[in-house]
């Protein structure tokens, strides 16, 4: 894997990041704005959050090994 591909790689890991960050920020207010207090509901949310973010970043982590294993 070259460079720029590795780049490409990070960029798309923390692109979804990003995005998935938006998506938590909206999940945890109500249609009206106000922070959602339900700590059940929160615990949820943050964990499905936590566990797609995890992979993302797993990405990254991919694509610098493929990389170093490729150059040997």
């Amino acid at each position: 894997m070259d460079m720029q591909s590795v780049s490409k790689s990070y960029y798309t890991a923390l692109s979804m990041v990003h995005d998935l960050t938006t998506e938590l920020y909206e999940r945890v207010h109500d249609h009206k704005g106000n922070p959602i207090l339900d700590e059940e509901y929160l615990y949820d949310v943050i964990q499905e959050y936590k566990k797609i973010v995890r992979g993302e970043l797993d990405m990254i982590k991919s694509a610098a090994r493929q990389h170093n294993e490729a150059e040997g």
